[in-house]
């Protein structure tokens, strides 16, 4: 018959005063490892907020209209086919981006391995705003049948790339934060903007105008609205982990 054996019959393993201080120790580590896992030694899941918001626009976009005014008037446009000359205007996409304007930290960011892209296509720059952060190198190939010249004399990044054709790319890196106006010398009319940002706190709408900023820091914010050529609107926001923030801009 087997016996059961009582708890007195167990031996203890701590047997003297040393024993018990290192189990002591080892639970005052465990303890200590648990809370840097979950303070995630830097950034941990579930420490972060998100930004939630929708922007209307009521107001005539001028600047498009008058970019695509001079894409028509422009003599290249005849060598177009006749869907490059009825391309549809810039969406909501294209020219409106959503960011925190500064974090109050200094830190460098990961940059995204796979270049970002402003294209020249249909006799335009695509899109008319492009938001990076600081570090990244952008593409900027050639899709149309002309030859283009991108440049920009603007202090944050000066830049020009000279004329080459389609099929071509070139690149550039853009190491310090602020607003980088591009042109192309050849065509006069087109125009776009870098924003080059100091965080990855920024959002690009959708077509219906709903943004979505994640991973942000607890804190509190200047978030800003650009939309075409301009920055049209700041507000603060407060960010709390684990919760949503909602911002709306109408311009």
């Amino acid at each position: 018959m087997k016996r059961i054996r009582k708890l007195n019959d167990i031996p203890q393993r701590i047997e003297s005063p040393l024993d018990r201080q290192g189990l002591r120790r080892w639970t005052v580590m465990l303890v200590w490892l648990v809370s840097l896992s979950c303070s995630g030694y830097g950034q941990r899941s579930g420490s972060t907020g998100e930004i939630h918001g929708e922007i209307t626009i009521k107001t005539n976009d001028e600047l498009s209209d008058e970019i695509f005014r001079g894409r028509m008037m422009s003599r290249y446009t005849s060598d177009l086919s006749t869907a490059e000359k009825s391309i549809e205007p810039y969406s909501v996409s294209e020219k409106a981006v959503v960011y925190i304007e500064s974090t109050g930290e200094s830190k460098s960011y990961t940059v995204p391995d796979e270049h970002p892209q402003l294209n020249q296509r249909d006799l335009i720059f695509r899109p008319l705003v492009l938001p990076i952060v600081v570090g990244t190198t952008v593409d900027f190939p050639n899709n149309d049948k002309v030859f283009h010249n991108v440049f920009s004399y603007s202090q944050p990044k000066e830049f020009d790339l000279g004329r080459y054709p389609q099929g071509k790319s070139k690149s550039v890196t853009f190491e310090k934060p602020g607003v980088v106006n591009v042109y192309c010398e050849i065509h006069q009319y087109m125009y776009a903007t870098i924003l080059v940002l100091e965080n990855p706190f920024y959002a690009v709408p959708d077509d219906d105008g709903v943004f979505v900023i994640h991973n942000v820091p607890p804190g509190t914010y200047q978030l800003s609205f650009w939309y075409g050529r301009k920055k049209v609107a700041t507000k603060n926001v407060s960010v709390k982990a684990n919760e949503v923030s909602a911002v709306n801009f109408s311009f």
